[in-house]
């Protein structure tokens, strides 16, 4: 457990334990969220709510190119020389706006392509895509504001900013469901995203005036260009996975139904709330640990520290829940979601050989490993979207996990072939 003492002393910890309170109201608001969404618009709509998430996921992505944790990065760095921060933060903020603009146009003008992707032959939802396209400057500039504020180390008005999105979310999303239904449910998705604007740029504001940067409208594309490597990492899984999940859930609604779709994003919810923990340790302590190890030998004992302290407890947890499963779906949603529970399984398996390969993959990021990510991340995707294809007619929501439980197994030992190194240790 000495891996643990040292995790809650790192300064790093404090800070994840500063967010503990916007975990812990992330936690109950989706709780609460997902117990509405299931009781009022059922298995269709939850199906229906996960490709319009997985939709503006990508198109936010896009319109931060990725880097938001370049802009943190070189933020830090740059905090003394005010002038050319100045710059460098006005040149940032006309490039995204006038992204996002070109990108809500793109979504208005092909609402008919994009809504047949999202909604299927639902075209009676395709009017949302008016209000996300509305919203899509507002979400965009919204990351880019955090993204300083953290690269300013603010993280309490981060928090801040977290907990409040949340609380506002919660109350939009029951007020809308409450009153149009599926509608509301999906309008919600967009609305949130003005509240989250307001609260990020009230504190963002704090440190660069909206006057000064109006004022300086002189863009320098030089000021993005060598954040774009690592920006382009972050920008393909994130732009690659959630179309990927859209293809998975629109080929269950095609070929089983849309209650099975449904049934599958019950699924990635529930699965999203306890991966939260083990992905908030990985990006906290042990990437910045291992981007500041010098050497093989301190990578290998960080790795098998990990390993030999958190995968255990990890794995107990996956198995407690294995056995609460019916609990679980009875608290989270309800009787309609029934079906859900043979879906914990592959769900469970594919978890834990995930969990085993964050320590791996983010080694990607913490040296800058740019080939070998796209290479690995590729195989990933493939592997997913082809076994995907091969159950989902066969086995339907169940086929949709056992691909995702086979992804993430021969990603590891994909990932385990690529490091050998750090696993081979000479014997003196």
């Amino acid at each position: 457990m000495n891996i643990l003492k040292k995790i809650i002393q790192n300064k790093l910890f404090k800070v994840t334990s500063l967010n503990s309170i916007s975990i812990l109201i992330r936690i109950i608001t989706g709780f609460v969220s997902s117990k509405a969404i299931a009781y009022f618009i059922g298995p269709s709509g939850m199906a229906l709510m996960g490709n319009l998430r997985s939709f503006t996921s990508t198109i936010e992505n896009v319109g931060i190119l990725g880097l938001q944790n370049g802009i943190v990065q070189n933020c830090a760095k740059n905090q003394e020389n005010k002038e050319q921060l100045n710059n460098w933060v006005a040149s940032l903020f006309w490039i995204f706006f006038i992204l996002s603009l070109a990108l809500s146009l793109l979504v208005f003008l092909g609402n008919g392509f994009f809504g047949k992707q999202i909604f299927g032959s639902a075209s009676d939802y395709h009017f949302i895509l008016n209000f996300i396209a509305f919203v899509i400057p507002f979400q965009v500039l919204h990351l880019f504001f955090v993204a300083i504020l953290n690269g300013f180390s603010e993280y309490k008005k981060v928090t801040a900013i977290s907990v409040y999105s949340y609380v506002a979310g919660l109350l939009i999303s029951l007020s809308l469901i409450w009153k149009y239904g599926i509608n509301g449910a999906l309008i919600s998705i967009s609305v949130l995203s003005v509240f989250q604007f307001l609260f990020s740029g009230y504190y963002f504001v704090q440190h660069f005036s909206f006057q000064l940067i109006l004022l300086n409208r002189k863009i320098d594309f030089r000021s993005i260009k060598h954040l774009l490597p690592l920006g382009l990492m972050t920008l393909f899984s994130a732009v690659l996975s959630p179309i990927i999940y859209i293809f998975i859930r629109n080929l269950l609604s095609r070929e089983v139904s849309l209650d099975a779709a449904g049934h599958f994003e019950a699924m990635q919810r529930i699965s999203g709330f306890y991966m939260m923990f083990i992905t908030t340790l990985i990006t906290f302590y042990f990437l910045p640990e291992l981007t500041k190890a010098k050497s093989l030998d301190k990578e290998r004992k960080l790795t098998f520290a990990f390993y030999k302290g958190i995968i255990p407890i990890f794995g107990l947890g996956l198995v407690l829940i294995y056995f609460l499963r019916n609990f679980v779906i009875q608290v989270l949603l309800t009787n309609e979601f029934t079906l859900v529970s043979e879906l914990f399984v592959w769900q469970l398996l594919g978890d834990f050989f995930r969990a085993l390969s964050l320590i791996l993959g983010i080694r990607f990021y913490a040296k800058k490993m740019i080939k070998g990510y796209f290479v690995t991340e590729i195989i990933s995707f493939v592997i997913l979207f082809f076994s995907s294809y091969l159950l989902i007619p066969k086995l339907g929501s169940e086929g949709a996990v056992m691909a995702y439980a086979i992804t993430y197994i021969l990603y590891f030992f994909v990932l385990l072939i690529y490091f050998r190194k750090l696993f081979y240790v000479e014997k003196s």
